[in-house]
């Protein structure tokens, strides 16, 4: 079973990873999934929190794994970065 302390973590810890995209706009959709995602999850208790909580954890290492490698959130070839981002 999940604590507070490790759901507080997992949540702040997809925010951040969520900011790190370039894209603006796949990163407010990935800042405002996280959000809604945990604040329809609020009350979930017992085993329906635990799923809830390692489906988090496969989606931060889904969004890990775009910022690092994946397509998602990067500027296509040929275009100019926008002005702050790379």
């Amino acid at each position: 079973m999940s604590s507070r302390t490790q759901v507080l973590s997992l949540y702040r810890s997809l925010l951040r990873t969520s900011k790190g995209f370039v894209n603006y706009n796949f990163r407010e959709y990935a800042l405002r999934h996280v959000r809604e995602s945990f604040a329809s999850a609020r009350g979930a208790t017992g085993e329906e929190a635990a799923n809830l909580y390692q489906a988090g954890l496969e989606q931060h290492k889904g969004l890990l794994s775009e910022r690092k490698g994946g397509s998602l959130g990067r500027t296509p070839p040929g275009r100019t970065p926008p002005i702050g981002g790379g």
